[in-house]
């Protein structure tokens, strides 16, 4: 249906939201351990950028050759055999959508009780799934203008959050480069920090879940990934820029609510509690964004399965796959285990896209040389940072 399809704009808001979540407003907190140097800090969420860019520039030669729905399961069935697809579809239904869907909720929940402490982390967790499940059980439409609406005003509210935190006094971390710093980039704790932001990254190539879903989709796949990861690499530096220089890096170890943290240095215990409730808020679009891509991907499995039409409503919505996401989703939420699920999400979905990635070379004469670049640089930097933490 033409009309149920999302064009440049829409596509744009679901690859913004699907980055812009969890990873960058909780990952800082296990950073700073390993790698305690304000400048570098910073340089590490560039290279995260620079590493995304890389997966983008790719994804868009792979959206190319492969044209279709379901992301790394079906550019790896193009590719290689059905069994190895398979492989990858689960871990990408696990690791690249369900688990981050639960990290995500358990993070706003984490937030939320900042503002509503009584109520239990768990219930609100799956009050919150339910509902934003639910809303897209229904039509391609609605999900469209509630993904662009929360999208937007996410984007809103964090700008607003730079434009006080960098007009406000600096009493956190000093960005006074030493040479000592030089030496922590080959550490085990840059490489384990690159996978924190490779997470906070992640959702650089949403939109290529729904390739059948978006009009003209090669062009406006290539437009809505270069510019959705270029402004995301700027406000993941800035809002860090921010965090760090209104909090001592000392003070973040290990804290979840880095923003909400922040948010009390800037606008004081009141001003915390409010800015602590709106950055829970801002998670809901990243939520959204992963129920509504992630679905795609189980229905393609599905659907290869399975007779089409028994996954399908008639608003061309796949109920039964955004059912069992949700399901697998609150079985993760009831592990509550943050940080674990984090590590291993993240470590998966590098390897994930890196296979994805990889297909490129199996026909490398279909490639020019330069389109090749951004796909070694890609696995080169992930596989240093998995065999270095796997190594440890």
């Amino acid at each position: 249906m033409t009309s149920q399809k999302i064009g440049f704009g829409t596509a744009t808001a679901l690859v913004i939201a699907n980055m812009i979540g969890t990873g960058v407003f909780t990952s800082l907190g296990f950073q700073v351990k390993g790698l305690p140097s304000g400048p570098l800090l910073i340089f590490l969420w560039f290279c995260g950028g620079v590493l995304a860019l890389c997966g983008g520039l790719s994804y868009i030669q792979l959206a190319k050759r492969y044209p279709g729905s379901g992301g790394e399961y079906h550019y790896i069935k193009a590719a290689y055999h059905p069994v190895f697809s398979y492989f990858t579809g689960i871990i990408s239904v696990f690791a690249g959508f369900a688990a981050p869907v639960a990290l995500a909720t358990m993070a706003l929940s984490s937030y939320l009780s900042q503002v509503f402490p009584k109520i239990p982390l768990k219930i609100s967790s799956l009050g919150i799934i339910t509902l934003i499940t639910l809303i897209h059980c229904f039509s391609i439409h609605l999900s469209k203008r509630f993904q662009f609406i929360s999208t937007a005003v996410k984007l809103l509210l964090i700008l607003l959050f730079i434009g006080y935190g960098l007009s406000s006094s600096a009493a956190g971390t000093s960005f006074l480069f030493h040479a000592d710093d030089l030496k922590l980039i080959t550490s085990q704790g840059f490489a384990t920090s690159l996978i924190y932001v490779s997470f906070a990254y992640s959702g650089w190539n949403a939109c290529v879940y729904i390739f059948n879903e978006i009009k003209d989709p090669e062009r406006n796949i290539k437009k809505a990934i270069l510019t959705g990861t270029i402004m995301v690499t700027i406000i993941y530096m800035l809002l860090n820029y921010v965090f760090l220089r209104t909090v001592p890096i000392k003070e973040l170890e290990n804290v979840i609510e880095v923003g909400a943290r922040s948010a009390t240095a800037i606008f004081g215990y009141s001003g915390g509690k409010i800015m602590a409730g709106v950055i829970s808020l801002l998670l809901i679009s990243s939520i959204s964004a992963m129920v509504w891509t992630g679905s795609r991907v189980v229905s393609k499995m599905a659907s290869e399965l399975l007779p089409a039409k028994s996954t399908l409503t008639n608003q061309e919505i796949p109920l039964i796959p955004i059912l069992v996401q949700f399901l697998i989703t609150v079985v993760l939420i009831m592990t509550n285990s943050f940080g674990k699920i984090l590590m291993y999400t993240s470590i998966l979905l590098m390897f994930t896209s890196c296979l994805a990635v990889g297909t490129l070379f199996k026909r490398s004469n279909q490639a020019k040389i330069i389109h090749l670049v951004p796909a070694v640089i890609f696995i080169l930097l992930n596989a240093y940072a998995i065999v270095v933490v796997m190594g440890s």
